[in-house]
């Protein structure tokens, strides 16, 4: 795992004391390794090659979020953060106050890819 991204939130996840955060991170992780494994199989093959199948996706990536706030403003999509009713919903049942750190995630993609590229366009 990188420093950042699965890792970072992994670390977060064995920080709370919780267990099952770690462990939901862990499969979390497990199931990004799962999607590379499913693109060097399935979608380079069809592209080509690594390098074509990398630059088809960034134009991908580009294109999707060169409009990111138009999309959103046009009802298409709500790019919600539901970490934090989910995390004080978690909390009630353990019976435990929720951590301002914790309930301060919210990563969205207007400014970031997933991949972690700046939008150039948001900057």
């Amino acid at each position: 795992m990188t420093k950042t991204g699965k890792r970072y939130e992994w670390e977060i996840g064995v920080e709370s004391g919780i267990p099952l955060i770690a462990t939901l991170q862990d499969y979390d992780w497990a199931d990004e390794v799962l999607h590379a494994q499913l693109g060097r199989q399935w979608y380079i093959p069809q592209i080509g090659n690594w390098k074509e199948a990398l630059d088809y996706g960034d134009r991908c990536w580009t294109r999707i979020l060169s409009n990111w706030e138009a999309v959103k403003e046009q009802g298409l999509t709500e790019h919600a953060n539901w970490w934090p009713n989910i995390y004080r919903q978690a909390c009630v049942t353990w019976g435990i106050e929720p951590d301002p750190k914790v309930l301060n995630y919210n990563v969205t993609y207007a400014r970031a890819r997933a991949d972690l590229k700046e939008v150039a366009s948001s900057a």
